[in-house]
């Protein structure tokens, strides 16, 4: 099946906030119910109707476009956000394969690319979104449940001073504040030593597919 051979309504997702704290910019790779931001760590909830809201726009979006062409809108609001849809057939984001029609035995499961060999999680959408939307059908490469931060590589240390001691503090990634074991000040990690340790996610494509009408 190709990409301009539908024969369901799909589309690709990407999508991103700002962090309402720090205002850098966090992925939303999937219809998740709250996400943490990879530079302070804030935890962002959604609420399950934020969700609804914005699919059941895209949905009505997609069908009035073409295959293979798509929409950007900023998402304004209780979160700033920006997001970019797509009206194309599943399709490998590495090396941009079109999926075998086969890709739907692959539920609940990885559909592994005949090409390249990436694999993209194929999934039921969760109870509450399919209830709000009866339509969809099938979630790819999305999260339904938010992973964690990624794991501080402590391998190379990192050297930082205290900034009102000049004592050398053990920083080791885990969190933003920083006990000086000289002159007891605590340290807020700046950005530069931060995401030395941690370093951004890259925004996910992911898929929506549903009954071509409502």
């Amino acid at each position: 099946m190709s990409r301009g051979e539908i024969d369901r309504l799909s589309f690709r997702v990407e999508f991103s906030i700002k962090c309402p704290r720090c205002d850098r910019p966090v992925p939303l790779d999937g219809p998740l119910e709250s996400v943490v931001c990879g530079n302070c760590e804030t935890d962002i909830p959604f609420e399950q109707e934020y969700w609804v809201e914005r699919i059941t726009d895209a949905c009505r979006a997609m069908r009035e476009v073409n295959v293979g062409q798509g929409t950007a809108s900023m998402i304004l609001g209780t979160y700033n956000g920006n997001l970019s849809l797509a009206r194309f057939a599943p399709y490998c984001d590495e090396c941009k394969t079109d999926f075998d029609p086969s890709w739907t035995d692959s539920v609940d499961s990885q559909y592994k690319c005949s090409s390249c060999g990436v694999e993209y999680p194929v999934l039921i959408p969760p109870v509450w979104l399919k209830k709000a939307i009866p339509q969809i059908d099938y979630l790819i490469n999305a999260l339904t449940v938010s992973e964690s931060l990624q794991k501080p590589d402590t391998s190379k240390p990192v050297v930082v001073s205290c900034p009102s001691c000049a004592a050398a503090l053990d920083v080791d990634g885990s969190t933003r504040f920083v006990d000086c074991g000289y002159c007891n000040s605590q340290v807020y990690l700046p950005d530069s030593v931060w995401m030395k340790f941690h370093t951004v996610k890259r925004k996910r494509r992911w898929f929506v597919v549903c009954k071509e009408k409502p």
